[in-house]
């Protein structure tokens, strides 16, 4: 476990993967936690995946979490929504495809092809989507996964990778099927979250980890079992970490969302923006206890 400094506990803040629905409960998670006096922002190190990438970069860089919702926009204004829902589908499906071999790196390699094969925007577009982050510097204590397609390798990215913050966080969310591979470096990457929702492994040590989760603690994710990581719940991924660390963790209540939601949908993350906003005034109390000795 870290030490403190000054007599207070380091942190660290994970911030997961979700869609656009994500995006919008974790912008208003933030915001409302921030209303009740707690700032996460100041955290000594920030780690998102997916939707928690982009949310994380922007918390990280002193902007406004709610920026996110302007590239949520354009999403919609770019992908019509019966195109959204469809390639939700088709990366659904991939996913329940690739989950019947029994080596996750293979499986993993599996969904790199499917998604480099799949008619997609264009990468261009795509990251013009996630304009709102050019030529934003990347943040001293932020850090992005995503997955490398062809190997199907996790990387973590940090300040000194040599990265731009915003073809980091394009890869992270890159979902497959969906959203095209992003090139970096002569490699192509997709979604972060396909090994983990939550990839809270990637944290630093720290005396506090507080947990972001768009998705059920005890749910399994869209690995729909099999080799796959992502089929392991948010609370197992954790259990480890519990044992060495102080672990907040806090999972969305959709429960006010009409099933079946479709995650991607931009529409919905005014809705989650609420929901989170809401949630913040309970959670509150948790969080802050947890970060004093």
């Amino acid at each position: 476990m870290a030490s403190p400094r000054n007599g207070s506990p380091t942190r660290a803040l994970v911030l997961g993967g979700g869609g656009a629905v994500g995006v919008g409960w974790q912008s208003g998670l933030l915001t409302g936690l921030r209303e009740a006096g707690v700032e996460l922002a100041g955290a000594d190190s920030i780690v998102g995946t997916s939707a928690g990438a982009l949310v994380g970069a922007l918390l990280s860089s002193g902007r406004e979490v709610t920026d996110a919702l302007v590239s949520l926009a354009a999403l919609g204004q770019g992908i019509d929504p019966d195109g959204l829902a469809a390639g939700d589908e088709a990366f659904l499906r991939t996913m329940r495809q690739a989950s019947v071999h029994t080596d996750a790196r293979q499986a993993l390699r599996e969904i790199g092809r499917a998604a480099q094969e799949a008619s997609t925007p264009t990468e261009d577009l795509y990251l013009g989507l996630l304009g709102t982050l050019d030529g934003t510097a990347w943040p001293a204590r932020f850090r992005c996964t995503a997955i490398d397609a062809d190997t199907g390798e996790l990387v973590v990215w940090d300040e000194g990778s040599g990265v731009s913050l915003l073809h980091a966080v394009a890869a992270s969310c890159a979902v497959p099927v969906l959203f095209p591979t992003v090139t970096i470096e002569g490699h192509r990457y997709m979604d972060g979250g396909i090994l983990s929702h939550l990839n809270a492994t990637a944290a630093p040590p720290t005396d506090v980890l507080v947990v972001l989760s768009c998705h059920p603690l005890g749910s399994e994710g869209t690995g729909g079992g099999g080799s796959l990581a992502a089929s392991l719940t948010p609370d197992a991924e954790l259990a480890p970490l519990r044992q060495i660390r102080r672990v907040v963790a806090v999972e969305a209540d959709f429960t006010g969302i009409e099933a079946p939601a479709n995650m991607m949908d931009p529409n919905l993350a005014i809705e989650a923006f609420h929901i989170g906003r809401q949630q913040a005034a309970t959670e509150a109390v948790a969080i802050q206890a947890a970060s004093e000795f």
